[in-house]
Formats: C-alpha cells, structure tokens, sequence
C-alpha cells in the first residue's frame, strides 16, 4: 500500500488492493480545519474519488458520542454536540477503509474544543486573556490568530496584537492579548472559548483554547423617586421652565457600574417667571 501526503489539508491516497483482480483507486480529502467545536459549526471533509472506485467506510477512532459525523453529496461533515459533561480524551482519529476489508485509505486527526472545562471568569471591564504563541521552524509561513466560532467575536472581543506571522524558515515566540469590550448593554454572563489557531499552507490548526466567563457589568437598574420640582427659571432664549430629574440606580448588584432603566430621567415643562 502506498500513500502519499500531499499536504495536511490536502491528503492523496492511491492503494493497491485485490477484489477479483488488481485495481488501483486514488482518493482526496481535503479539510480546512483540525478541530471543531463543541455545540459549533460543522467541519467540512471533502472526499472525491471516481465513481467505480469501492466505497469507503468512515469511523471515529475511539468511538465517541463526544465528535460525530454524517455523510452529504461532496463528502462528510465532522461536529461534536452540544453536551454538558467535559471530555477528557479531545484527540480524536477519523479513519477511512475500503469498505468491506480492513485496508486503511485515509487517516485525519480531529481535536474537539471542550466548552464545559472549568471557564476563567472576568468582570466586562476586566482582562486580558492571555495566550503565548511558541513556533517552531517550518519551511512554509505560518500565521497566529486567536478566534472562536461566534461570527461577531469582534464585536466582543479586541486583540493585541490582531495576527501575528513568522515567515518560512523562522521560530520564535510572542505574547497575544484578548480583551472583552465594554458595552452598554444588558446581556447577563456570557461564555466564550477562545481558541489560539495557526494557519499554514491552508490548514487551520488548534493550539491552545481557555474557556472564559464574561460578567456584564450592565444591569437592569431601578428608579430613584423624582427629586422635588425645581423653582421657575429662565433660559438664555427668555423662556420660563420648570424641571425634575431622578436616577438609575444598581443597588444590590456589587459587580454592576452601569444601570439601564426605561424611560426618562429628566422632564421640565413650561411656566411663568
């Protein structure tokens, strides 16, 4: 049996096997991702071969209910569901055979990030989150960004510094910095698993994850009562008003700053002066 690695993303298989008579068959697989989320997007594994080719059987290696996979048109798609117990193994082997023999045509290692590990918790206000890159020398750029599955991660997260990159044939280290933005909203404790990616020649491979616990410092507040009506004054334009005013309070709430109420905390109207 030959096999013949192209590159980790882009993998061609040719085996010789017997059936009746010798055949020769020529597989690729191609993926973009080494790791998938729990509870996350689904990772696409194209798999083309001719159509006289014998099919190929796919499993897990160990079996899991922890990482699944299901078959579509232009290959499978590998997800772990959502659970709420944290998975100790993580590492995880996707083997395909020719079906009905024990040849192994293909071989891709998956790594499922846990989201139920024991999260950091951190005020909205509070951070960073830290992630030290140490890369070794490959003969391809490589590239460092941090990210999770949530499309607007941006919206809730900036860092320092956005990529980094080391050019082929170099090492080295550095020091990345994820901090949750502070906001006027009230959103309650979210949960975040950041994951700390390398992308070289295509491939998207997972190196480090921290599950994280935001605390929203914005809360639902409460209405003060409405402070005495002031007296009857005149603006710079000559007219007469009147005006009130009371606050959006967070009492009870020791970890809050910012209290959000509905409706107005000033009113004034008109009067004679």
């Amino acid at each position: 049996m030959l096999l013949r690695f192209s590159t980790l993303i882009k993998v061609v298989f040719c085996v010789v096997f017997l059936v009746s008579m010798k055949q020769v068959m020529c597989l690729t697989v191609r993926r973009l991702f080494d790791y998938v989320e729990e509870g996350g997007s689904d990772v696409k594994v194209t798999v083309m071969k001719n159509k006289t080719d014998p099919e190929i059987q796919w499993t897990f290696y160990p079996a899991s209910k922890y990482i699944q996979f299901r078959k579509i048109k232009t290959g499978l798609e590998v997800y772990a569901p959502e659970n709420n117990r944290s998975d100790e193994r993580k590492r995880y082997q996707l083997i395909g055979f020719v079906a009905g023999t024990d040849k192994m045509v293909a071989k891709l290692r998956f790594t499922i990030v846990d989201n139920d590990r024991k999260a950091k918790r951190i005020l909205e206000i509070g951070g960073p989150i830290k992630f030290n890159v140490n890369h070794k020398k490959t003969p391809y750029r490589t590239e460092y960004m941090i990210s999770d599955f949530t499309a607007d991660i941006y919206n809730d997260w900036e860092f320092s510094p956005m990529k980094i990159t080391f050019p082929a044939n170099q090492s080295g280290s550095a020091i990345m910095y994820a901090r949750p933005k502070d906001d006027d909203m009230v959103e309650g404790t979210e949960r975040f698993v950041l994951s700390l990616k390398k992308i070289s020649r295509k491939l998207v491979s997972h190196v480090q994850s921290k599950v994280v616990d935001i605390i929203d410092n914005d809360v639902v507040g409460k209405w003060s009562e409405w402070l005495p009506v002031s007296k009857c004054q005149r603006d710079i334009f000559g007219d007469c008003y009147m005006s009130m005013s009371r606050h959006c309070t967070s009492a009870g709430s020791r970890l809050s700053v910012n209290a959000h109420c509905d409706g107005q905390s000033f009113k004034r109207g008109r009067c004679s002066c």
